[in-house]
C-alpha cells in the first residue's frame, strides 16, 4: 500500500528497491513453515490415531502429498524468482503478484493439512462432502496459486496446473462413496501427475529463463 506515512505520504513504487534473492528466500521460507505445520499436523495426527495401520496408509500418503507439494513449487519458478525479479521491468508489480501466489499456495497447504488430519483420524468409512472440499480443495487451490506464480516469473502457465485443478474437481462426485483415504490417494495420483509431467518437460528442454510479464 506504498508504506503511508504521517506528513510525507506514500512512498512511489518506482522508489522502492527489491532485492530479488532476499525476496525469492523469505517466500521459500514461508512455503517451508506452511509445509512444516502440515508434517506437525499429520504426525500429531497419527499419534493420537495410536499408529493403527490404516491411520499409517494415510499418514504414508500424507507425506507423499507434501514432497509432491514441495517438488511442484520448486520448479522450476520457485528457483529462478530472483533472478526473474532481477530482469523484471516491474519488479515491485512482480513482487506483488509473487506474494498473492504464495498467500494462495500456503492457503493450500493449510487446508491439505486439515484434510490430511481428518483422513489419518477417519481413514475409512464414508467420506463427507465437506470432507471432500477440503481434501481435494487445498490442492486444487494450492495449484491455482501455484499458476499465477508461474506466469509471474515465466510470463505463461504449464498446462499441467489448469488440467489438475480440473481434474480434482472433477473427482470430487465419485469421491462421494469412497473412504477418505482413497480420496487422499486421489489426490496425491493427481499431484504425481503434475510432477511427472514438469520432470519430463526438464528432461526435454533446455532450462527455461524467467521471462516475467511487461
Amino acid at each position: 500500500i506504498g508504506f503511508p506515512t504521517p506528513g510525507a505520504g506514500r512512498t512511489p513504487s518506482q522508489d522502492l528497491v527489491i532485492s530479488g534473492e532476499h525476496l525469492a528466500e523469505r517466500y521459500r521460507q514461508f512455503f517451508i513453515i506452511a509445509l512444516g505445520e502440515l508434517i506437525l499436523v499429520t504426525g500429531l495426527a497419527l499419534s493420537s490415531s495410536g499408529f493403527a495401520p490404516h491411520g499409517a496408509v494415510a499418514f504414508a500418503v500424507s507425506m507423499a502429498t507434501t514432497v509432491l507439494l514441495w517438488r511442484i513449487y520448486i520448479y522450476r519458478a520457485g528457483q529462478v524468482l530472483a533472478e526473474a525479479i532481477a530482469v523484471s521491468a516491474d519488479p515491485v508489480r512482480l513482487a506483488r503478484s509473487a506474494s498473492y501466489a504464495h498467500l494462495a499456495m500456503v492457503a493450500g497447504v493449510v487446508a491439505a493439512a486439515v484434510g490430511d488430519e481428518l483422513v489419518i483420524a477417519h481413514p475409512l468409512g464414508h467420506t463427507p462432502p465437506a470432507w471432500i472440499a477440503v481434501i481435494l480443495g487445498g490442492p486444487a487451490l494450492y495449484l491455482a496459486g501455484r499458476a499465477r506464480f508461474e506466469h509471474a516469473v515465466f510470463g505463461r502457465v504449464s498446462r499441467s496446473r489448469p488440467i489438475g485443478v480440473l481434474a480434482l474437481a472433477a473427482l470430487a462426485p465419485a469421491m462421494l462413496p469412497l473412504p477418505p483415504v482413497v480420496v487422499a490417494a486421489a489426490a496425491a495420483l493427481v499431484l504425481t501427475g503434475i510432477a511427472i509431467s514438469d520432470a519430463a518437460r526438464a528432461g526435454r528442454r533446455p532450462p527455461e529463463p524467467p521471462s516475467p510479464p511487461g
